[in-house]
């Protein structure tokens, strides 16, 4: 009767669940970085490549168009969803109002923020900019009360969110009115970029969570199966050990003798003897036959002739 096979034993079972964890870890750690990459890390790296002011300046809304088919949406202020194709959008500009020395981009000419409370208006510190052509915007003349003319305002770097962190709509009644004004932070590298949230210190940890704990859960996983593939499942059982280190018989080995062997005492060979023997008397006895039978016909055949 088979013998029936022994059950794993709990380091073999513990060996089992550890490398499924492993395996599950990898794949879960792979797919969240894939989904990561274009929501929290690629625009985190955008922000800070962007060298964002973080002193809030002042902007003042001074265009807002709505617009409908993909040629005329080439940019929207707030999309919901960072990958959906625009149809429909609203488009905000603004001029915002700086209060430090920073020097321009263009032509390296210092610019001087002042205070907006500095300047002498008649009808009050916020008052809107005449309208300009779209070649006209950019940096403001030097001596005026803007730093910037016609900037796109976005709610974050890509301009795009989800609710309910981030309610397009909502953003969109906000800052859409002509002469709304608000703070807002615009990019040292683009200054026509301009967006009304920020905050560096988020940016930064969302920017860590989403690198430090799935890279290094994919990169442990990938070694521990590695070393288990190499080291700890690429041993051969013991009774296999076993059976290769025993060298195989060059030839048979002849069993003792028994009593039923064959010896010249035994019966077996007495009658094997005889046998032998009287097959030898039969094949001498043949070959003289055939001797005689020969000589006898020499004669005769010496006899035909002669006659």
């Amino acid at each position: 009767m088979a013998e029936k096979p022994a059950g794993q034993t709990f380091a073999q079972k513990l060996l089992f669940y550890v490398t499924a964890s492993f395996i599950l870890l990898a794949t879960f750690s792979l797919f969240a970085f894939l989904f990561l990459v274009p929501f929290v890390i690629e625009p985190a790296f955008t922000t800070i490549f962007m060298e964002f002011d973080e002193t809030p300046a002042t902007c003042v809304t001074m265009d807002s168009l709505n617009k409908t088919g993909m040629s005329n949406c080439k940019w929207t202020s707030c999309k919901e969803g960072c990958t959906k194709e625009v149809y429909e959008c609203t488009q905000i500009t603004v001029s915002y109002k700086v209060d430090q020395v920073v020097r321009a981009a263009e032509d390296d000419a210092v610019r001087v923020r002042r205070a907006i409370r500095d300047y002498d208006y008649p009808q009050g510190y916020d008052q809107i900019p005449p309208e300009i052509e779209e070649e006209d915007q950019g940096f403001a003349p030097n001596g005026s009360e803007w730093y910037f003319i016609g900037a796109k305002l976005y709610p974050n770097v890509k301009g795009c969110g989800y609710p309910p962190m981030l309610n397009c709509s909502i953003w969109i009644k906000k800052h859409m009115d002509i002469g709304s004004n608000y703070s807002c932070y615009y990019s040292r590298i683009d200054p026509g970029l301009v967006i009304t949230d920020l905050d560096m210190h988020q940016v930064y940890m969302n920017l860590v969570y989403a690198m430090a704990i799935p890279i290094p859960s994919f990169i442990v996983s990938c070694i521990y199966l590695a070393m288990a593939y190499l080291y700890i499942y690429n041993e051969d059982p013991p009774e296999l050990e076993a059976e290769e280190s025993t060298p195989l018989p060059l030839s048979t080995p002849v069993p003792p003798p028994t009593s039923g062997a064959l010896t010249p005492a035994s019966e077996v060979f007495r009658e094997d003897l005889v046998s032998f023997g009287h097959q030898l008397k039969v094949a001498m006895a043949d070959d003289l036959s055939r001797e005689s039978i020969f000589t006898d016909s020499v004669p005769l055949s010496t006899n035909s002739v002669n006659g």
